[in-house]
């Protein structure tokens, strides 16, 4: 079995069991237990699990608050968020995910009334709340990221029609597509791509090659990746390579501000 391949079903393992140990893994696919636990360090290292003692659980588990992931990379993602915003047209409706770039976007876009704005995420819609073109979903809270989730959410998004949706997302890479921490999220945010003429995808860098728990979509069904240029050359010209058209968004020196252009990777 190649390397790829075991690494693959190891997360249909945990999605099953919720928990892996590294003795049951080496048994069930035949191989050390040494060779398991360098997949667990690469799985780990993609995002895809988290690593316990003796084994691994699967990564949403311990997904990050929403607080602490507000606070990370956030120079990237005001530069994405900017790039993201130029985009906007007077007269559209767009669906902002649930998710700390695009609550930078939503702050880009406080000023522009000529917009309608749908979103699943409290923090967005306490952001534009003074808004009179504000839409959201119902749905249940999810208490870590505070998205609106689950049939309700994903009910009223199907009978949505947007001219952008613009997502964020845990995991972009050429192998396993656009992915996320939990199957509720992934759902989710695949109705917004449904529901949208135009699906962007906003991911600071240090999600691109990185890997999460559940699949939301291949990279052929997402328009546009909008990116900082912290992204490494080498994983650009991969998502490239494989049909994705990606922007990267230019961050100031240590500021939280986009000062250059964003530019497209033709």
């Amino acid at each position: 079995m190649m390397t790829a391949e075991r690494r693959r079903q190891i997360l249909e393992v945990l999605a099953t069991d919720a928990r892996a140990e590294v003795p049951e893994l080496a048994a069930r696919f035949s191989v050390s237990e040494s060779t398991i636990r360098r997949d667990l360090q690469v799985l780990s290292q993609d995002g895809a699990v988290e690593r316990t003692r003796g084994g691994a659980v699967p990564a949403s588990r311990f997904e990050p608050s929403f607080g602490e992931k507000e606070t990370a990379n956030r120079a990237q993602k005001v530069a994405i968020a900017r790039a993201a915003a130029e985009m906007v047209q007077p007269g559209q409706t767009i669906f902002l995910d649930a998710g700390t770039s695009t609550l930078e976007l939503a702050r880009a876009l406080r000023a522009r009334p000529d917009v309608t704005v749908a979103t699943n995420s409290i923090p967005i819609a306490v952001e534009l709340a003074q808004r009179t073109r504000l839409v959201i979903t119902g749905g249940q809270v999810k208490e870590r990221t505070l998205a609106l989730v689950g049939p309700l959410a994903e009910r009223s998004i199907e009978q949505m029609h947007v001219d952008v949706a613009f997502l964020g997302m845990n995991g972009v890479s050429v192998g396993s597509g656009f992915t996320t921490p939990t199957w509720e999220e992934a759902a989710t945010k695949l109705r917004m791509i449904a529901a949208a003429r135009t699906a962007v995808v906003l991911a600071d860098s240090s999600k691109l090659g990185a890997v999460s728990f559940a699949r939301v979509a291949g990279l052929d069904e997402v328009d546009l990746l909008i990116t900082d240029d912290g992204a490494p050359s080498a994983e650009l010209d991969s998502l490239q390579a494989a049909g994705l058209r990606v922007m990267v968004a230019s961050t100031s020196d240590g500021r939280a501000a986009a000062t250059g252009p964003a530019r497209e990777v033709a």
